[in-house]
């Protein structure tokens, strides 16, 4: 056994062996592996790697083409199932040998740094296994296996080309017949009487647009029945009387310029026109309108296109002053598009929802029914969500048989258990769904592993849609930047709407509940939803799945080796269905670490609000995980092993109130764009400066440790955005402070700067480099006043900064700069 004397020098010999080791393995690298600097011998060449790449290409090409086709064949939507299984695995492969390509040369300072600080051989040899790389063997069968699959599968439609017959293309327009062939009155109209007087006041106001017409648009959601009350107010006596000529022209979803000019001129001359010449439809237009005031609808509109929609209209400005065009659409941006003045048609209350379903369920308006019944009936209408087109179809579910027994029946299995529902209501909102792009699909149908009524964060959604690759890339745009027009096309198109119970700037949204049902159809066996303890066996393989907390009690202990074997899950959420909720630990549970290595392909997990005290050291084994979620948990300390997972892009820790430091090795994910820490205390190791594409940053805490991180690392963290809260403040001089920079980080938006309540003056400071240094930390009364005061005049931040927070200082003035931030700017000082 050595002696005291002996150890220093053991373990500088074995500092100096570790170095060796690592620098040789660095060099002998390159001449084992072409591909990259990895730590085995390569398992794919060049050629065999650009094929991979191709053939990758050519699915994703095919299924491309397919989403715009309408398949109904079962074959070949299976063999379309098939070809995106084909297509995820050959992603994972490339991005795990990109990995193994990255690994050896961003890992191995780390790993030398963790055995030097190791205290016994059991810790050496955990390090050592921490970062090991997939074996050769198992890449190579899985590759091997992309291959025979690809000829099984290409084989079948003659190497990836869809035949002709395999589907159909999509109906420019919808295969409905449009509710204005049924033209109504206002007598079957509940709840829409305030509406309708609006909208009629509306249509006779003069045009305040500087043309002889105006323009009312009217928006809403699919169902809500924006053509049942244009279709009231048309009929209304004092409407028809204020107009020389009414006309009604159905759109449909395709915009054809000429195509719906040649609709126009019909509707006018009750002829279909011989010619397709738009300058001499646009003459005859004229020819029949010029000199009359006109009352023209123009029902279901869905082209957003600023030009089409002045060729179309360009011929109205022959008619007589006081006509109107009424817009109908769905989408928010072609109501602004028309006339930014739009009217919203909203949802019914669920008591006129209830009358619209009691009329079409009890055609004889003297039926008297058990009040039983009507309890049972206003319960089926509330969830229809104030949809007039969904109080109709359960009405008509229930007109089969006037009983308990039956409505109780209607009541228990849902509204989409019926026939009348998904003859009626589903396809009117499935309109919406395929007027959507791709990227818009896949988003859409991610939001079915949400509860109904659930309240949405718009960044998280974003997060996880990038975190998935929904994003499709374009030029220099940011996928945030691009998930966020996603999500505003969303809400534009009324698939979400603003929290009632939030403020407009806090990016919370809901969806009404027949669009969550929507999502759960069309996402079909992809997704998966558990909102039961007894349903956690599940005979499918999807691809993203959740659990939903129980609303009534407390879910027990969760054993989730029940889910061992689903290789495939890209998704693992623990999902809160209440924001209270998400204040408490809901879910009992242990993570085995068996089933985190099986989860490899996994891109997204989410365990908050679980009980868990720490995660498994086999997480590093997720090499495809890009977003991390722990918020509200007890959790200590993050394995190591997290950071040789480079392609995370989110780590959300708020709440973990037990956490006091990160991993050094944190520095090593530089694809980091979100880091939320718990709070102000946590010690942030050094390197944090190292992750440039970090775009949410809530804490920064400066430390005083020479190996902690100094404000000298935000320098380099431009694209910063949202809330920055920095600490620690009382740990710096002026000199310091200023090496922040904070009038670059232009995208802060809210500032606050942060002293200790109770500074420490004993404590040597230290400079970057870790040496001890004198000045603020030996000086109080004035003289450390005055360094508060230098500190704070470094720390300008850009003046367009919307609100700025400065606790614990008591130095001698405000500072200089804040008479350049605008007046109307929340500041305060205390």
């Amino acid at each position: 056994m050595a002696d005291k004397g002996e150890k220093p020098i053991i373990h500088t010999l074995r500092d100096a062996l570790l170095h060796f080791a690592v620098k040789s393995k660095k060099l002998a690298s390159p001449l084992l592996e072409p591909f990259g600097r990895a730590s085995e011998p390569a398992t794919v060449d060049d050629d065999e790697l650009t094929a991979l790449r191709s053939k990758l290409l050519r699915i994703r090409a095919t299924l491309r083409d397919a989403e715009s086709l309408s398949v109904t064949d079962r074959s070949v939507q299976l063999w379309l199932a098939e070809l995106g299984d084909l297509e995820h695995r050959a992603e994972d492969v490339l991005e795990e040998l990109e990995y193994e390509s990255r690994r050896s040369a961003q890992l191995e300072e780390l790993k030398l740094d963790l055995l030097r600080a190791a205290k016994n051989g059991k810790r050496r040899r955990e390090v050592g296994l921490l970062f090991a790389a997939a074996p050769a063997r198992r890449l190579r069968r899985k590759i091997d296996g992309i291959w025979a699959r690809y000829e099984e599968v290409a084989s079948d439609r003659r190497k990836l080309r869809l035949r002709p017959g395999d589907g159909a293309p999509r109906p420019a327009a919808s295969a409905l017949v449009p509710s204005s062939a049924h033209p109504r009155g206002c007598g079957g109209l509940h709840g829409r009487e305030r509406d309708a007087k609006r909208v009629a006041a509306l249509v006779r106001a003069p045009p305040d647009n500087g043309r002889g017409y105006a323009v009312v648009p009217i928006v809403g959601m699919a169902g809500v029945g924006k053509t049942a009350l244009v279709q009231c107010v048309c009929n209304m006596a004092d409407v028809r009387s204020h107009f020389d000529m009414t006309f009604w022209i159905w759109i449909s979803q395709e915009f054809d310029v000429v195509g719906v000019t040649r609709k126009i001129v019909e509707a006018i001359t009750r002829s279909r026109p011989d010619c397709d010449e738009l300058s001499t439809l646009h003459e005859l237009i004229v020819e029949h309108l010029a000199g009359k005031r006109c009352l023209i609808v123009l029902d279901d509109v869905w082209d957003d296109n600023p030009s089409h929609w002045d060729c179309i209209t360009a011929p109205l400005s022959c008619c007589a002053a006081g006509s109107t065009v009424i817009v109908t659409t769905r989408s928010k941006k072609v109501a602004k598009m028309v006339n930014p003045k739009l009217y919203h048609l909203k949802c019914l209350s669920d008591d006129d929802c209830w009358l619209v379903c009691r009329r079409r369920a009890l055609p004889n308006i003297n039926t008297n029914i058990k009040q039983e019944l009507v309890e049972i009936g206003k319960q089926i209408s509330k969830k229809c969500g104030g949809l007039p087109l969904a109080g109709e179809a359960a009405g008509s579910a229930l007109s089969n048989s006037i009983s308990w027994e039956h409505w109780k029946e209607v009541l228990e299995n849902g509204l989409w258990a019926g026939s009348e529902a998904k003859n009626l209501v589903l396809p009117v909102l499935k309109v919406s769904y395929d007027h959507l792009s791709s990227p818009l699909n896949r988003c859409f149908a991610f939001c079915s592993l949400f509860p109904k009524g659930f309240v949405f964060d718009k960044d998280v959604l974003v997060q996880l849609w990038t975190a998935q690759g929904f994003v499709d890339a374009e030029g220099d745009c940011s996928p945030e930047v691009i998930a966020n027009g996603y999500f505003k096309g969303l809400v534009s198109r009324c698939f979400f709407h603003p929290s009632p119970a939030h403020d407009i700037g806090e990016g919370k949204f809901v969806m009404h509940d027949l669009y969550q049902e929507l999502a759960q159809f069309v996402s079909g066996n992809e997704c998966k939803m558990i909102q039961h303890p007894y349903s956690m066996k599940i005979d499918e393989s999807p691809r993203h799945l959740s659990f939903v907390d129980e609303e009534s009690y407390s879910v027990e202990e969760m054993h989730l080796n029940t889910f061992r074997g689903h290789h495939d899950l890209r998704t693992f959420l623990f999902i809160a269905r209440t924001e209270q909720n998400q204040e408490k630990m809901t879910f009992r549970t242990k993570i085995p670490s068996e089933l985190i290595t099986d989860f490899e392909c996994l891109r997204a997990l989410d365990l908050s609000n679980t009980n868990i005290m720490e995660l498994p050291k086999s997480i590093g084994s997720l090499i495809h995980l890009r977003y991390l979620a722990l918020d509200n948990t007890t959790i200590k300390t993050l394995p190591d092993s997290i950071c040789a997972l480079f392609h995370l892009e989110t780590i959300k820790l708020n709440n973990c109130s037990s956490l006091t430091q990160l991993p050094q090795g944190i520095k090593l994910l530089l694809n980091l764009r979100c880091l939320e820490i718990p709070h102000s205390n946590i010690q942030m190791p050094s390197g944090i400066g190292e992750l440039t594409r970090l775009q949410r940053l809530p804490f920064f805490a400066i430390g005083n440790e020479p190996a902690g991180c100094g404000i000298e690392e935000l320098n380099e963290l431009v694209n910063l955005r949202g809330h920055l809260h920095i600490t620690g403040l009382n740990n710096l001089d002026g000199a310091q402070a200023a090496t922040a920079n904070l009038w670059n980080k232009l995208g802060i938006q809210k500032l606050t700067l942060e002293w200790s309540e109770l500074t420490n003056f004993n404590k040597p400071l230290c400079d970057p480099q870790g040496n001890a240094v004198g000045g603020i930390s030996d000086r109080q009364g004035p003289g450390f006043n005055a360094a508060k005061d230098q500190v704070l005049k470094c720390l300008k931040p850009h003046s367009d900064l919307e609100e700025l927070s400065i606790k614990h200082y008591n130095g001698s003035f405000s500072p200089t700069w804040s008479g350049w931030l605008p007046l109307d700017r929340n500041i305060g000082i205390w």
